[in-house]
């Protein structure tokens, strides 16, 4: 890349890390996208991915030439606010100043998407025809890619969103389930008459005393993550909520503790005489990729021209690939190197910055 693209590009990232846009709230960065590709010659439009959820934009689908049968995403949300970000250019690194997230995730792989979508424009003879979503609250369950339509003819996909550094990509993951126990049990005075009463929390605590919690399994985890109930210290407590995950590479077996986990709380609760609500939903399924699947092999191929190593990996984590891949679109995480992502230490090195957008670029090139 040429000292003048490098720049570009840095400065690039520097205007869209500035905005500050978390989940639900992404259309500050629509806006800056729509108007960056305003003079070029990109086909762009917005869906209704956000009406669901009651955000303020959509994701941001852009076709180079017909669309072609690749997507390249990047979400526009970050974990956390950006608003007092100073950032802090240094001789081989950005960082904040300290006090706030960088927001790298998941702008450095926005800025690595624009910057190509430019040089696509300005020499259309030497890239191919693509496709680029720019997607909503990815950092909340991923919603955006969850209602994301593409064209039909896309056949794979590349989100570039991992914190591994470039060269690195991520290939499988684990799947997630988030659920939530709601235990009904029945008010009374705790000193007068506490034997009229049920203790909801009691209920709970007996399910969850007998949980394996942690990693029980080797690719299998389970965590109780939140406990609300109870009114007053001198109150027998009517209502305990309990919401937890389990996480896991086959969805059967994840499937199946939930279900463990569900028969638990309905057992601990007809002991006491309560009752329960259990709920669950996935949040991301897993995915495996095979090593001979085309889109492992473009990619592969793209890393060794960029000059990296490929170097896969098992992520216990979601991304927006795993919504493609849930919907019947093979799509692999692309490391960008922002790391210790969602926290004041964040940081990108400006060289994975750079060999970001290089991927990007050996991917779509003819």
């Amino acid at each position: 890349m040429s000292t003048d693209s490098r720049q570009r590009l840095i400065d690039l990232f520097l205007q869209l890390a500035a905005i500050n846009a978390p989940s639900g709230a992404e259309k500050p960065v629509a806006e800056f996208i729509m108007t960056f590709l305003a003079d070029l010659d990109v086909s762009i439009k917005e869906d209704d991915a956000h009406v669901p959820g009651g955000g303020d934009s959509g994701n941001l689908i852009c076709q180079v030439g017909g669309g072609g049968e690749v997507v390249l995403l990047a979400h526009m949300d970050t974990a956390r606010p950006t608003e007092q970000l100073q950032p802090q250019v240094h001789a081989d690194r950005i960082t904040s100043d300290g006090t706030t997230i960088l927001g790298a995730d998941n702008r450095a792989g926005v800025a690595a998407l624009l910057h190509t979508l430019e040089q696509a424009a300005r020499n259309p003879g030497a890239f191919k025809d693509y496709t680029v979503a720019f997607t909503i609250c990815e950092e909340t369950g991923l919603c955006g890619t969850k209602h994301l339509t593409l064209d039909e003819r896309i056949r794979m996909g590349y989100a570039f969103d991992s914190s591994l550094r470039p060269g690195h990509f991520i290939h499988a993951t684990y799947g997630a389930v988030r659920f939530t126990a709601k235990v009904q049990g029945k008010a009374a005075h705790a000193g007068l008459e506490p034997e009229k009463g049920i203790n909801a929390i009691q209920a709970a605590s007996r399910a969850i005393s007998d949980m394996p919690l942690g990693r029980p399994e080797s690719d299998l985890t389970v965590n109780i993550g939140t406990i609300s109930g109870g009114s007053a210290v001198n109150v027998v407590p009517a209502e305990t909520v309990v919401k937890g995950e389990v996480r896991g590479r086959e969805k059967a077996r994840v499937n199946d503790t939930v279900r463990q986990i569900s028969e638990r709380f309905a057992a601990s609760a007809e002991q006491l005489g309560a009752a329960v609500d259990f709920t669950s939903t996935w949040e991301f399924e897993p995915f495996y990729v095979e090593p001979d699947h085309e889109v492992y092999r473009q990619l592969v191929a793209a890393l060794e021209a960029a000059g990296l190593e490929p170097v896969p990996h098992l992520s216990p984590g979601g991304s927006d690939a795993n919504s493609l891949n849930a919907k019947g679109t093979p799509a692999l995480n692309v490391g960008i190197g922002a790391q210790k992502p969602h926290s004041d230490d964040e940081y990108i090195l400006i060289d994975d910055l750079v060999k970001s957008a290089e991927i990007v670029r050996e991917l779509v090139r003819k």
